[in-house]
């Protein structure tokens, strides 16, 4: 054999070669990426009494929650916040999120703390802390520290939102609108629940970025 030809059968070699190299079999799967570990990021100061649920594991009939166990509604930072006892509200979807409805008067001392902030925070208590909630709905927070008065302990969330140590229920909530009652649409009810002058009510739908339960 002479050696140009045994040189075009190598350099032809070598050349299928590097096609198999380059070209990938057909119907051969991309190796999969393994999966990034995230180390989880307890949300709550006391995260080790907490839970984390997904908002559709909430047990409770929200009209009983609501209307007859109530809520502490809470806004502000640390060194600057202020809670009040809630029994209107609603829980639901909009806008394809879950979502919390709470409703404060423009008299309360909270209705400027949710003007301020951007998040608020909704919880429930056992049946044993009624009391304290009787007195911080009873109380202004103009008048002295009602938290204290109330024997609450405040805790804070990740994003620095207040909640209390003492609930068996808290969700997290990212206001994603508000806006004031037009005195205008209320019907005869409506009307009579504001003929004594109080302050009308503003809306505030937030979006549940977390829910905890008490472990």
């Amino acid at each position: 054999m002479k050696k140009v030809e045994v040189y075009q059968i190598l350099l032809a070699v070598a050349v299928v070669a590097i096609i198999v190299l380059l070209v990938k079999p057909v119907g051969c799967p991309e190796r999969a990426e393994e999966p990034q570990v995230v180390a989880e990021n307890p949300q709550v100061v006391n995260a080790a009494q907490w839970r984390q649920i997904d908002p559709k594991e909430i047990a409770d009939n929200p009209v009983a929650l609501i209307n007859e166990d109530w809520l502490a509604l809470a806004s502000g930072k640390e060194g600057d916040m202020n809670a009040m006892t809630i029994s209107w509200g609603g829980i639901g979807v909009l806008w394809g999120k879950p979502v919390v409805t709470v409703y404060v008067s423009t008299d309360r001392h909270t209705f400027g703390f949710m003007e301020r902030n951007d998040y608020f925070t909704v919880t429930a208590f056992p049946e044993q802390h009624r009391a304290k909630l009787q007195y911080i709905g009873s109380h202004s927070g103009r008048d002295g520290d009602k938290i204290k008065g109330a024997g609450l302990t405040v805790e804070y969330t990740e994003q620095g939102n207040p909640t209390f140590t003492d609930g068996r229920l808290m969700i997290e909530c990212r206001k994603i609108y508000s806006q004031q009652f037009d005195p205008a649409r209320f019907n005869d009810d409506a009307r009579r629940i504001y003929s004594n002058g109080m302050g009308i009510h503003h809306l505030y739908i937030g979006e549940m970025v977390n829910v905890w339960v008490k472990e």
